[in-house]
């Protein structure tokens, strides 16, 4: 059996107001706002650290000194370097003074070196050589090469019966690695 049902008219009286509930999830962001005007520039800050080093690069040919010219009429000269033919065709063992043969060390210096060779049109020594260690081409100094200019395929080693550990330049400024027996020009570095 179910209950009477009272008047409508009738209401209770309120209750008291419940516990505050835990709060909503936030909603998604709203568009951003337009940019507001560019504020002053800040004080100048302290010098900043000095940079390392950068790696050695090419440097650009220097116009021949005209002492150069006056000393040596047929040489050409990069930066503080002079490079002279020696007026010899001799083999590289036979040169008592391999060091002071031309080490090209940059493009510049080896287009020096190039139009002494040119000029000559024949092939010259450069100093470098693998002697010491096959396959290893270092200056004079025993450093390792900074620069080369090695023709296609070369060093190769290729001539049969003697290694090849001297460095030929030829007229186009590439370069081939010879046996050191070899008779080419001389071309001095100053």
């Amino acid at each position: 059996m179910q209950g009477i049902r009272g008047p409508a008219d009738l209401k209770g009286e309120r209750g008291a107001p419940g516990e505050t509930g835990a709060p909503g999830r936030a909603g998604e962001a709203g568009p951003a706002g337009a940019i507001g005007p560019q504020g002053p520039s800040g004080a100048r800050g302290p010098p900043g650290l000095k940079g390392d080093r950068g790696d050695p690069g090419e440097t650009g040919a220097k116009g021949e000194s005209g002492l150069a010219a006056v000393l040596f009429p047929d040489a050409r000269s990069v930066v503080a370097k002079i490079f002279k033919m020696a007026g010899a065709v001799i083999s590289y063992l036979g040169s008592e003074h391999q060091e002071q043969l031309a080490f090209p060390r940059s493009a510049a210096e080896n287009e020096a070196v190039t139009q002494v060779v040119r000029a000559q049109k024949k092939n010259a020594y450069l100093s470098m050589n693998d002697i010491s260690t096959e396959g290893k081409f270092t200056y004079p100094t025993g450093k390792i090469l900074v620069y080369s200019n090695w023709a296609n395929g070369e060093p190769n080693n290729s001539d049969e019966g003697q290694p090849e550990n001297c460095v030929e330049i030829f007229p186009d400024g590439k370069w081939n690695d010879v046996p050191c027996s070899e008779q080419l020009l001389v071309i001095c570095e100053f």
